[in-house]
């Protein structure tokens, strides 16, 4: 997860008050009219909002929509860098980017709905499914697999 210290004032601030009100990301993301994950990449400064959405993010979360509006002005553009060794397979390469760019967001969603636990990788199916477009062809990944929480003792 990203480093609290390290994110832009704008996204400790939604976090804060996230945390302070006990909201959901799916909560939040129903009120702004966005998916979950795109919404919990935004509190991790992965995402940009629209002006229409910092003003619903203010009036949701009592926060001046100026000030966060100025907050997310001087953070600049959202981090969108990888740390990851990439390969150059062009199927393989932009999952890999997706998962590293979202990690925060997918991590904190995963950890709201399920509780604290790991995704068992040897019990994971992956499905492809090809939908056909206007504009072409998309891909359909999806990953399904255990979830093993965490016990204390």
């Amino acid at each position: 997860m990203n480093d609290p210290e390290s994110l832009p004032l704008a996204c400790t601030k939604l976090l804060h008050e996230k945390t302070r009100q006990k909201l959901t990301f799916a909560q939040i993301a129903g009120h702004i009219s966005h998916d979950e994950i795109w919404t919990a990449a935004l509190f991790y400064g992965r995402a940009a909002p629209s002006l229409k959405d910092i003003q619903l993010l203010a009036d949701l979360l009592n926060l001046s929509a100026e000030t966060l509006e100025e907050d997310f002005r001087i953070s600049g553009p959202p981090l969108r860098e990888t740390t990851i060794s990439h390969t150059t397979d062009p199927i393989v390469y932009p999952f890999q980017e997706a998962l590293e760019l979202y990690k925060p967001a997918i991590r904190s969603v995963v950890t709201e709905k399920l509780g604290d636990g790991a995704v068992s990788a040897p019990d994971m199916k992956i499905h492809v499914e090809k939908n056909s477009t206007a504009k072409g062809c998309d891909i359909k990944l999806v990953l399904e697999s255990k979830y093993i929480q965490y016990h204390s003792w």
